[in-house]
């Protein structure tokens, strides 16, 4: 994505987040890896102001796209929110702890076998 976003450099921009949250924001810079500096940022569906710089880490982002018409920044004002994009297990620790026991038994009857 990076090689597109300096066409968007000091533009206003429509960011989705992996939190599900959409802002409308004038893109500052970005690097490698896709993180973004962003200025006058409000989210698009309160029309609230967030903030008046942020860095999203690339991670964070599922798209970014050119607000062609400013006019239309706003929009969606009173729109539902979008979910959350992250993939959430709940007591995921508890599910790694299984499968690094299932590998130390297998490990176990494995040395045990070629002795």
């Amino acid at each position: 994505m990076s090689p597109l976003l300096k066409d968007f450099l000091n533009k206003r921009v429509v960011v989705v987040t992996t939190e599900g949250q959409c802002v409308c924001a004038t893109l500052e810079g970005f690097d490698n890896s896709t993180n973004l500096l962003i200025s006058q940022v409000k989210d698009r569906v309160s029309g609230e102001n967030l903030a008046s710089s942020y860095v999203l880490r690339g991670n964070q982002i599922v798209c970014c796209g050119l607000l062609e018409d400013s006019e239309k920044e706003l929009a969606f004002q009173g729109a539902k929110s979008l979910k959350d994009t992250r993939n959430y297990v709940p007591d995921e620790h508890v599910v790694w702890q299984q499968v690094w026991a299932q590998k130390q038994q297998q490990h176990t009857l494995q040395t045990s076998h070629e002795n």
